[in-house]
């Protein structure tokens, strides 16, 4: 079993002579993940032994009902609401990135889309270009919109999005775009869950909360406006490409929602 937490990777197996002794045997690659594991949960893990195997450099030895206990405290500890968030905090961003590309390569056992219609016949289906965007928010409620400059595209009110550079992770693809287009710092505090999809792209959404001092935003942008939800709606209502006001519809009735749960 492959067990990815905020203080480690590890990999619990039963080697030969584990049932016996009643034992399982914990594999890491990185030693201080067994040893934080020790420290926070399993004080009877046994004796780290190093270059004992080839896929995992480290491994140690614990009684099985206590590596179940340690399942379930596990499970109690959690209060984060962003996984790769928490482990970054903890562990740092290199290992978050790591745990990231393995998030991303999962994406190949979802289950394929079955919601929207299939291509007439004769028409190839266009895939959907991925990208990332946030949504500020402030101490008041308000979310900050982005009028696109000369409402591109037809978008009177939208919130900022991009698409990422070659090894760049979703959040901070979402932090730089809002830097861009609306002059903010930020910092993330939740993602939406879902994914949205608009007239070419599918995009996820990060709350954030704004820090420090606007500076001066790109040239994409002709001015952004801080906004209650009930004004939002209205904003979003006068953009003109069906789709995208569609998608931003969706995104503003989630943040409300998440929103209102946080009260």
């Amino acid at each position: 079993m492959w067990l990815v937490t905020p203080i480690g990777f590890f990999s619990i197996v039963q080697k030969p002579g584990d049932s016996a002794a009643g034992t399982l045997t914990i594999r890491a690659r990185a030693k201080g993940d067994l040893e934080a594991l020790r420290d926070n949960y399993l004080s009877s893990l046994g004796q780290v032994i190093a270059n004992a195997g080839t896929d995992y450099r480290y491994r140690a030895q614990a009684p099985r009902k206590k590596i179940a206990e340690v399942m379930l405290n596990l499970v109690t500890d959690i209060n984060y609401d962003n996984f790769k968030n928490e482990v970054q905090k903890r562990q740092g961003s290199a290992r978050a990135h790591t745990y990231h590309k393995v998030w991303d390569a999962l994406y190949d056992i979802a289950e394929p889309e079955t919601s929207h219609p299939s291509p007439r016949p004769g028409t190839q289906k266009r895939s959907m270009a991925r990208a990332f965007g946030g949504i500020l928010i402030d101490e008041q409620g308000r979310i900050l919109l982005v009028k696109p400059r000369d409402e591109y595209d037809g978008y009177a009110w939208t919130f900022p999005k991009g698409h990422p550079d070659a090894v760049e992770l979703p959040e901070h693809t979402a932090l730089r775009e809002v830097l861009e287009e609306t002059g903010y710092d930020a910092t993330i505090i939740h993602r939406l869950p879902e994914k949205y999809i608009g007239g070419t792209t599918m995009t996820d959404y990060f709350l954030m909360n704004p820090s420090g001092a606007p500076q001066a935003f790109g040239q994409e942008t002709e001015t952004v406006r801080w906004a209650t939800l009930a004004e939002a709606e209205k904003l979003i209502g006068e953009t003109r490409n069906t789709k995208g006001r569609e998608r931003d519809l969706k995104v503003l009735h989630d943040v409300s929602t998440y929103l209102l749960e946080q009260r």
